[in-house]
Protein backbone atom coordinates (compact mmCIF):
# COMPACT_ATOMS: atom_id res chain seq x y z
CA UNK A 1 0.00 0.00 0.00
CA UNK A 2 2.09 3.08 -1.13
CA UNK A 3 1.22 6.00 0.16
CA UNK A 4 1.81 9.22 -2.52
CA UNK A 5 3.51 11.87 -0.75
CA UNK A 6 5.25 13.88 -3.41
CA UNK A 7 2.41 17.24 -2.73
CA UNK A 8 3.00 16.75 0.99
CA UNK A 9 7.14 17.09 0.54
CA UNK A 10 6.64 20.36 -1.09
CA UNK A 11 4.77 22.06 2.11
CA UNK A 12 7.38 21.96 5.03
CA UNK A 13 6.22 21.86 8.83
CA UNK A 14 2.97 20.19 7.72
CA UNK A 15 1.05 17.37 8.89
CA UNK A 16 -1.14 15.01 7.85
CA UNK A 17 -3.38 12.54 9.36
CA UNK A 18 -3.99 9.35 7.70
CA UNK A 19 -6.00 6.29 8.58
CA UNK A 20 -7.70 3.29 7.15
CA UNK A 21 -7.23 -1.00 7.01
CA UNK A 22 -4.56 -2.88 5.37
CA UNK A 23 -6.61 -5.83 3.94
CA UNK A 24 -3.63 -8.53 3.17
CA UNK A 25 0.32 -8.58 3.67
CA UNK A 26 1.34 -6.43 0.60
CA UNK A 27 5.30 -6.65 1.67
CA UNK A 28 7.71 -8.52 0.92
CA UNK A 29 8.06 -9.68 4.31
CA UNK A 30 6.69 -13.22 5.27
CA UNK A 31 4.56 -13.79 7.95
CA UNK A 32 5.83 -17.52 8.42
CA UNK A 33 3.74 -19.13 11.26
CA UNK A 34 2.09 -16.10 12.24
CA UNK A 35 -1.95 -16.51 11.60
CA UNK A 36 -3.02 -12.94 11.72
CA UNK A 37 -6.66 -12.00 10.98
CA UNK A 38 -6.82 -9.19 8.63
CA UNK A 39 -8.21 -6.21 8.08
CA UNK A 40 -5.35 -4.34 10.22
CA UNK A 41 -6.52 -0.80 11.26
CA UNK A 42 -4.18 2.07 11.33
CA UNK A 43 -4.40 5.21 11.99
CA UNK A 44 -1.20 7.97 12.13
CA UNK A 45 0.51 11.27 11.68
CA UNK A 46 2.98 12.46 8.92
CA UNK A 47 5.38 15.33 9.81
CA UNK A 48 6.74 17.00 7.11
CA UNK A 49 10.71 17.82 8.50
CA UNK A 50 12.35 18.62 5.75
CA UNK A 51 14.33 16.81 4.41
CA UNK A 52 12.99 13.61 6.25
CA UNK A 53 9.23 12.74 7.05
CA UNK A 54 8.43 11.38 10.55
CA UNK A 55 5.19 8.68 10.94
CA UNK A 56 3.57 7.74 14.15
CA UNK A 57 1.69 5.02 13.74
CA UNK A 58 -1.10 3.28 15.68
CA UNK A 59 -2.54 -0.17 15.24
CA UNK A 60 -4.96 -2.68 16.21
CA UNK A 61 -5.30 -6.26 14.72
CA UNK A 62 -5.82 -9.75 16.03
CA UNK A 63 -3.71 -12.93 15.64
CA UNK A 64 -4.44 -16.62 16.58
CA UNK A 65 -1.81 -18.64 18.23
CA UNK A 66 -1.36 -21.42 20.63
CA UNK A 67 -0.48 -21.51 24.84
CA UNK A 68 3.28 -22.25 24.57
CA UNK A 69 2.68 -23.97 27.55
CA UNK A 70 -0.44 -26.44 27.16
CA UNK A 71 -1.18 -25.37 23.52
CA UNK A 72 -4.52 -23.75 23.72
CA UNK A 73 -5.65 -21.96 20.98
CA UNK A 74 -5.78 -18.31 21.76
CA UNK A 75 -6.90 -15.53 19.70
CA UNK A 76 -4.77 -11.86 20.94
CA UNK A 77 -5.83 -8.84 20.49
CA UNK A 78 -2.97 -6.30 19.99
CA UNK A 79 -2.36 -2.49 20.01
CA UNK A 80 0.79 -1.05 19.02
CA UNK A 81 2.34 2.02 18.21
CA UNK A 82 5.77 3.07 16.08
CA UNK A 83 7.48 5.98 15.18
CA UNK A 84 9.64 5.55 12.02
CA UNK A 85 11.11 8.04 9.83
CA UNK A 86 11.59 8.30 5.85
CA UNK A 87 15.12 9.79 4.15
CA UNK A 88 15.78 9.74 0.42
CA UNK A 89 19.35 8.11 1.24
CA UNK A 90 19.65 5.39 3.73
CA UNK A 91 23.55 5.85 2.61
CA UNK A 92 23.78 8.50 5.30
CA UNK A 93 22.37 6.97 8.32
CA UNK A 94 25.23 7.57 10.47
CA UNK A 95 24.17 11.39 9.95
CA UNK A 96 21.46 10.22 11.98
CA UNK A 97 22.63 9.43 15.77
CA UNK A 98 19.55 7.56 17.48
CA UNK A 99 20.30 3.71 17.12
CA UNK A 100 16.76 2.75 18.34
CA UNK A 101 14.78 4.66 15.48
CA UNK A 102 13.84 3.06 12.62
CA UNK A 103 14.50 4.14 9.04
CA UNK A 104 13.12 3.53 6.07
CA UNK A 105 13.98 4.97 2.28
CA UNK A 106 11.43 7.53 1.27
CA UNK A 107 11.28 6.30 -2.50
CA UNK A 108 10.25 8.07 -5.78
CA UNK A 109 6.51 6.64 -5.70
CA UNK A 110 5.64 7.38 -1.79
CA UNK A 111 6.06 5.07 1.47
CA UNK A 112 5.15 1.88 1.91
CA UNK A 113 2.99 1.58 4.71
CA UNK A 114 2.71 -2.11 3.87
CA UNK A 115 6.05 -2.63 4.89
CA UNK A 116 6.06 -0.77 8.32
CA UNK A 117 2.68 -2.24 9.34
CA UNK A 118 4.15 -6.13 8.87
CA UNK A 119 7.19 -5.53 10.05
CA UNK A 120 5.49 -3.85 13.52
CA UNK A 121 3.77 -7.13 13.60
CA UNK A 122 6.51 -9.35 12.88
CA UNK A 123 8.29 -7.64 16.27
CA UNK A 124 5.14 -7.54 18.58
CA UNK A 125 4.23 -11.49 17.70
CA UNK A 126 7.34 -12.20 18.66
CA UNK A 127 7.15 -13.50 22.54
CA UNK A 128 5.98 -16.02 24.66
CA UNK A 129 2.20 -16.42 24.53
CA UNK A 130 0.33 -17.69 27.51
CA UNK A 131 -3.38 -18.72 27.97
CA UNK A 132 -3.12 -17.57 32.07
CA UNK A 133 -0.14 -16.54 33.90
CA UNK A 134 -1.03 -19.42 36.09
CA UNK A 135 -0.92 -21.93 33.27
CA UNK A 136 0.52 -25.16 34.32
CA UNK A 137 1.41 -27.00 31.46
CA UNK A 138 1.43 -30.13 29.87
CA UNK A 139 2.59 -33.24 31.57
CA UNK A 140 6.25 -34.20 30.31
CA UNK A 141 5.88 -38.19 30.27
CA UNK A 142 1.71 -38.56 29.31
CA UNK A 143 0.98 -35.40 28.01
CA UNK A 144 -2.21 -34.52 30.05
CA UNK A 145 -3.18 -30.45 29.93
CA UNK A 146 -2.08 -30.37 34.11
CA UNK A 147 -4.55 -27.23 33.84
CA UNK A 148 -7.59 -29.85 34.10
CA UNK A 149 -6.60 -31.39 36.84
CA UNK A 150 -3.03 -33.58 37.78
CA UNK A 151 -2.22 -36.77 35.90
CA UNK A 152 -1.58 -40.52 37.15
CA UNK A 153 2.15 -40.11 36.64
CA UNK A 154 4.65 -41.01 38.87
CA UNK A 155 6.74 -37.66 39.48
CA UNK A 156 9.96 -38.98 40.75
CA UNK A 157 12.76 -35.83 41.13
CA UNK A 158 15.33 -36.90 38.62
CA UNK A 159 18.40 -35.04 39.88
CA UNK A 160 21.34 -34.70 38.03
CA UNK A 161 24.13 -37.05 39.46
CA UNK A 162 26.61 -34.04 39.77
CA UNK A 163 24.35 -32.05 41.44
CA UNK A 164 23.10 -34.83 43.90
CA UNK A 165 25.76 -32.97 46.96
CA UNK A 166 23.57 -29.66 46.59
CA UNK A 167 20.14 -31.81 47.52
CA UNK A 168 20.72 -31.67 51.52
CA UNK A 169 23.36 -28.72 51.38
CA UNK A 170 20.31 -26.37 53.52
CA UNK A 171 18.92 -29.53 55.26
CA UNK A 172 22.24 -30.02 57.60
CA UNK A 173 22.58 -28.00 61.22
CA UNK A 174 25.96 -26.22 61.09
Amino acid sequence: MILNVKNFLESPDKTWEIKGFLEENESDYVLDGIDIEFPIEYKGVLYNLNPEIKLDLYMKYKYNTSCDRCLKKLQKDVESFVCCYFIKDLGNLEDYDDAMTEYFELKADGIDLSDIIISQVISDTNNKHLCSENCKGLCPKCGKDLNEGPCDCEHEREIDPRFEGLLNLFNEEV
